[in-house]
């Protein structure tokens, strides 16, 4: 289920959220703040961002839902009250049956896929390695005016104290107090720095610039509204020390709300350099890789602001470099309207898909029709939808 619309308060100011409440008493949180230029253009004296969205999952049979919208002052009130007739699929997600519009849109959520939920910890293999013969991570974390997410980033990536590890933090000026939340951890950190930018791509390899390390140590960055799983950074670091011919891996997502709750999960099958060269399904914040590939490659093009994680890996693809799906949860992605993948998608972000589609294939690719009709791409969808139910039926696909 999709549903869009846009609203205001009384008072012509925008809101400060909107959800479905549902008839067990549990409540949906969607996406508002999103940009709305026609409803600026038909009332001159609308902001811009009062859109908004919901996308859910619900079960077949009728539902009586109640759309409820957040003022200024954090109260919440209904909006309105309707009836929805929701009619079973008449094949599983994963049927070779199943549309590939509806595994696009549902398959890898961004929004609350089932109520909030509490998160549940990834469960990694055993590691027995010790610190020293663990290769070192250097991570950085590039952030602004999000004081609200940053300590819990920082954190995440600080856990464990024992982990060879260099953290860099580039703030981009903010005034939230998000200084004062870099400042709390400084000793912990190798380095940090506040002010103007070049925006989040030189932001991120300003970072990089200031760590070290050799060829085969580890890179990443996680931007400052996601965070790590307990755990992740000493299994990854594992990983890579028994796999000395892997250059990067990557793992699956968990969607999780402001407030850190679990709303939907992405379960991505083993890596696809077709699927790559279409689309990027690559969940940014669990990518990790060896310093010598982003050597070989030249690091990030800063001239781009919303797809630069999809070049990057482009590139990575294109240098030959092994690429490996682990099958855990290694990072949480936090769906809120301010986040870039939300309000950049259609201006910035189609901009640079559609150069880096026209690079690829050497001419303008028809997205999304393209995508649709594309079989490694229902395939591709197909098998998450697969490992999906697998794990419903407590079965860790490989």
């Amino acid at each position: 289920m999709v549903l869009r619309g846009w609203a205001l308060s009384r008072d012509g100011r925008v809101l400060s959220g909107i959800r479905l409440r549902l008839p067990n008493g549990g409540t949906l949180d969607g996406l508002y703040g999103l940009p709305r230029p026609d409803v600026t253009a038909a009332f001159p004296q609308a902001p811009l961002n009062t859109g908004w969205e919901l996308r859910t999952l619900l079960p077949a049979g009728q539902h009586t839902l109640q759309l409820e919208v957040q003022t200024a002052s954090g109260q919440w009130a209904t909006a309105r009250e309707f009836t929805l007739e929701m009619r079973p699929s008449p094949v599983p997600r994963w049927s070779r049956w199943a549309e590939t519009l509806d595994l696009l849109m549902f398959q890898f959520p961004v929004h609350a896929a089932y109520q909030p939920r509490a998160l549940r910890p990834e469960r990694f293999p055993r590691q027995t390695l010790k610190a020293a013969q663990l290769p070192k991570l250097s991570i950085v974390t590039p952030s602004f005016q999000q004081a609200w997410a940053l300590g819990r980033c920082m954190d995440s990536v600080l856990a464990d104290r024992d982990l060879p590890l260099e953290y860099f933090v580039q703030d981009g000026g903010s005034s939230d107090g998000s200084v004062a939340e870099i400042r709390a951890r400084a000793d912990l950190l190798a380095g940090w720095s506040t002010g103007p930018d070049g925006g989040q791509s030189h932001a991120i390899a300003t970072g990089f610039a200031q760590t070290s390390g050799r060829s085969t140590d580890l890179m990443a960055w996680i931007n400052s509204d996601d965070f790590y799983l307990p755990g992740t950074l000493r299994f990854v670091a594992d990983y890579f020390a028994r796999h000395p011919e892997v250059d990067i891996v990557y793992g699956h997502r968990i969607v999780v709300n402001r407030r850190g709750q679990e709303i939907a999960r992405w379960y991505l099958p083993k890596h696809d350099p077709a699927v790559l060269r279409l689309n990027d399904f690559v969940p940014q914040e669990t990518l990790f890789w060896r310093r010598r590939i982003w050597d070989k490659v030249g690091g990030l093009d800063h001239s781009l602001h919303f797809a630069m994680d999809w070049d990057l890996l482009l590139r990575f693809q294109e240098a030959g470099v092994k690429i490996v799906r682990l099958p855990y949860f290694l990072a949480c992605f936090t769906a809120h309207p301010e986040q870039k993948t939300t309000a950049q998608l259609d201006t910035t972000g189609k901009a640079e898909i559609d150069m880096l589609l026209r690079r690829t294939f050497g001419r303008d690719v028809t997205t999304p029709d393209e995508l649709l009709a594309n079989r490694d791409m229902h395939r591709y969808l197909r098998r998450s939808a697969w490992i999906e139910q697998l794990w419903k039926w407590g079965i860790r696909a490989r």
